[in-house]
C-alpha cells in the first residue's frame, strides 16, 4: 500500500538540492512565516557582503568561516550561531567545507522562488 504524503513532515534528505550561488547549496523548506535552509559551502567559497529584510538565524553545524556581519568580523565554528538583523550587511569566507542551517522570518522571496522552481522541475519528472 502506498503510504500517504503528509502535508506537515518531510524527511531532509528528500528535499531538492537547490544552487544557491556559486558553488553553494541548500536544501530549503518552508512555513507561512519562516523558511528553513540547509545548507553546504564548499572550502574557500566567498559569500559576498548582502543584506535583505528578512531576519536571519545561521547556525553552524559543521566547519569554519570569517564571518562579517554589520560592523563586526569574527570566526565561526561549529556549534556557533549568529543573529543578521533585517537589512544588516553580513557576509563570509569560508575556511573548510560548511554546513549549517539557516532560518529566515519572514521567509526571503528569492528562496522561495528558487524553492518552487526546483520543486516544479521534481514534478515534470
Amino acid at each position: 500500500m502506498a503510504e500517504k504524503k503528509s502535508k506537515y513532515f518531510y524527511r531532509l534528505e528528500d528535499l531538492p538540492l537547490i544552487p544557491l550561488s556559486g558553488e553553494t547549496k541548500a536544501r530549503m523548506v518552508a512555513g507561512q512565516t519562516m523558511l528553513v535552509s540547509f545548507l553546504e559551502h564548499p572550502s574557500g567559497f566567498e559569500y559576498p557582503l548582502h543584506s535583505h529584510p528578512a531576519e536571519q538565524i545561521q547556525i553552524l553545524l559543521e566547519g569554519e568561516e570569517e564571518h562579517i556581519c554589520g560592523d563586526e568580523k569574527f570566526l565561526m565554528k561549529a556549534g556557533d550561531i549568529c543573529i543578521h538583523p533585517p537589512n544588516v550587511e553580513h557576509g563570509a569566507t569560508t575556511k573548510t567545507v560548511v554546513k549549517g542551517i539557516d532560518i529566515f522570518s519572514p521567509p526571503r522571496e528569492d528562496y522561495l522562488e528558487k524553492l518552487k522552481k526546483a520543486l516544479k522541475e521534481r514534478e515534470e519528472r
